[in-house]
């Protein structure tokens, strides 16, 4: 039986890249990708994951959840942070979304283990490690293990880019002609981007350390 890719796709910088490692990785095999819905308090994010989608030619499943409550991303009243605070050290983020990728990742090996073997594919990388519970390591090795042992085609789990900083990420994806001009990060879904939330900051910093010019507009034109 076939093989097949399922990647989280949020529509951003990294899960964009994701889609491109996993096509030249695995030529020729199924690819699939899914974007969930849990509140966020923009759409902006799946416009762009439809867009990159489209780009590659894959299958796009949309799937809404229950709203995640106890995110800055997720609560009207949780302010964005734009002054780095979500990149302290111990502290979880403010934009960190309670057990998101645990969430996803069980939604994800149910759709996938209907359908039969496969891999889930995750795209947290090593900067996101601080503040976010969810993106480590230990958590993507806890996480593969459970819906190994869970699904009844043991399906695998793989986040390629766990120990990777961001700027390596966008480095391979610019080196292999990611559509980074279709994505979109900016935590207040504006467009031109904010340019001062901490993943616009994040994301600028990125690029700059790669020495690319980031496509996407920013509202101070810089």
């Amino acid at each position: 039986m076939l093989r097949q890719h399922h990647i989280l796709l949020s529509g951003g910088s990294d899960s964009t890249t994701l889609v491109a490692w996993v096509q030249h990785h695995h030529p020729g095999d199924e690819v699939s990708a899914v974007t969930f819905l849990y509140g966020q308090k923009h759409a902006v994010e799946l416009e762009a994951a439809r867009a990159v989608a489209a780009h590659y030619g894959v299958r796009h499943r949309e799937v809404e959840l229950p709203r995640i409550e106890g995110s800055a991303l997720t609560d009207v009243d949780s302010p964005l942070p734009e002054d780095g605070t979500s990149r302290k050290e111990g502290e979880v983020a403010p934009t960190y979304v309670p057990a998101r990728n645990l969430l996803f990742i069980a939604s994800l090996a149910s759709l996938a283990d209907a359908v039969g073997p496969g891999t889930l594919w995750l795209g947290v990388h090593q900067d996101d490690r601080t503040g976010y519970p969810d993106c480590s390591p230990g958590f993507v090795e806890a996480a593969g293990e459970a819906v190994r042992q869970g699904t009844e085609y043991g399906l695998d789990v793989q986040a390629p880019f766990v120990t990777w900083p961001k700027s390596e990420i966008l480095r391979w994806g610019c080196e292999h002609q990611a559509p980074y001009h279709l994505t979109h990060s900016c935590y207040k879904g504006l467009r031109p981007a904010c340019g001062v939330c901490d993943t616009c900051r994040t994301r600028r910093e990125a690029f700059a350390a790669v020495g690319v010019e980031d496509p996407v507009p920013y509202a101070d034109g810089v």
